[in-house]
């Protein structure tokens, strides 16, 4: 495109009649399809082609398709379709067979911080050039993300963009601050540790966002240590990155993959979790060591070894003298997959049915394991004697604690009536009648 003739500056201006786009989103059915079957029979207005755009074209149901599929098979000449998605893998295979594909990937951290560099001398704007590597990590990828969220920071700001407004435009942990959590689990430090998630939390920032940002640090942190600090995948200052090298080197690339895979389990199963600030303070208090200061991952590995029969009892051995009430529900959930993994080995079925549920709490003797909303059925298997022994020889095998099992459904909270509410507040408590 030359963005200087009529056909491109119409199109660029949102106004060409000769591009259509459709959200197939919102118009899945076969009766658009249809009407769209008969719109492209009319000729372009000005150049040579007439384009319909169908974006999320994975929406359209499956009459919709076969509706469509006719007139992929005969466009007209001048007939052009642009089918985007982000799931091609459910488009139909007679779709597919009849269209070029064109994977998009996405922009590097180089080229996208050159991009809004560019933007910014062109607007006449400054930036501090820690707030561009910030947004570059921000979008991961996507240039429409980064450039949106840079014209944000722009308009917050009243003078050249600082890191702070950026960082409040945004919401996410500040890097010095990322650092200083991650410093905890070098020292050890459980106190620093929920003080430092403290001190987030009274910033505003949520818990789930905080985990996000912890992860990404942590991946960071393994970029470094694979490919080295001169890698191109990683922008940071150089004072930064000497210091994530350094707590790397210390914490070792076995306690970065089990903390990564600890948050991001956490981040794809928050949505039915019901305080995430718990359930984030138990999880990274899991992954603390607690062992005399010594940095090590808290995965009990010794179970798995299945060479010699003391090898065997070995993840017993390695909390020998240990009581159930030394035992936090932090440690049960850092282990969680490790048990999991023990069920799976022994019976998959149980497997199955445990996979419904999350430890809890530790109530007395007792782990209370929380099975979702509806699974009343996998936790009555859990409570059978055969199982549910199963379940508890695992956990003691991999935290050589013995441990009783209490299974609870999860709470229900019913939702507020939000007109009754307003109404109350307006004429006060009492006998309310409340009509469609």
């Amino acid at each position: 495109p030359c963005n200087e003739c009529e056909p491109c500056v119409s199109v660029n201006e949102g106004r060409s009649l000769d591009v259509i786009e459709i959200d197939a989103a919102s118009n899945r059915g076969i009766d658009e399809m249809r009407d769209l079957r008969e719109r492209v029979a009319y000729v372009p207005t000005t150049g040579k082609y007439k384009v319909y755009i169908i974006d999320e074209v994975h929406m359209l149901t499956t009459e919709a398709f076969n509706a469509l599929l006719k007139t992929l098979e005969e466009p007209p000449a001048h007939v052009l379709f642009i089918l985007a998605t982000t799931e091609p893998q459910k488009l139909p295979a007679t779709i597919l067979s009849r269209c070029q594909r064109f994977d998009f990937r996405k922009i590097s951290p180089l080229e996208m911080e050159k991009r809004l560099r560019e933007i910014l001398i062109s607007i006449g704007a400054e930036a501090d050039e820690r707030v561009l590597a910030m947004i570059v990590r921000k979008a991961d990828g996507g240039l429409r993300d980064a450039i949106s969220i840079l014209d944000q920071c722009i308009s917050y700001s009243e003078g050249p963009l600082s890191l702070e407004t950026a960082y409040a435009v945004m919401g996410i942990v500040k890097e010095d601050e990322l650092i200083e959590l991650v410093q905890t689990f070098v020292d050890n430090d459980p106190a620093a540790l929920l003080q430092k998630l403290n001190m987030l939390f009274k910033e505003g920032l949520e818990p789930g966002q905080i985990a996000r940002d912890l992860m990404e640090q942590l991946r960071t942190m393994m970029l470094l240590m694979v490919c080295g600090a001169e890698t191109k995948l990683v922008i940071a200052r150089e004072q930064e990155k000497s210091i994530m090298i350094e707590q790397t080197n210390k914490l070792g690339m076995e306690w970065l993959s089990t903390a990564i895979t600890a948050l991001a389990k956490l981040d794809s199963e928050n949505r039915w979790r019901q305080n995430m600030r718990i359930m984030l303070e138990t999880t990274l208090l899991g992954l603390l060591p607690l062992n005399n200061g010594v940095v090590q991952p808290v995965k009990h590995e010794q179970h798995r070894q299945k060479t010699t029969a003391s090898d065997k009892h070995s993840g017993a051995k390695l909390q020998a003298g240990m009581k159930h009430n030394d035992l936090s529900i932090g440690e049960v959930i850092g282990a969680w997959d490790k048990i999991m993994e023990a069920v799976k080995e022994k019976k998959k079925t149980v497997h199955a049915f445990l996979s419904a549920c999350e430890p809890k709490e530790i109530k007395r003797d007792k782990l209370v394991l929380v099975f979702k909303e509806g699974y009343l059925f996998h936790k009555e298997k859990i409570e059978e004697q055969d199982n549910c022994e199963l379940v508890l020889n695992c956990i003691k095998e991999i935290l050589g604690i013995e441990l009783g099992l209490e299974c609870q459904i999860e709470e229900n909270k019913p939702e507020e009536n939000d007109a009754l509410i307003k109404a109350e507040a307006v004429f006060g408590p009492g006998i309310v009648k409340v009509v469609d």
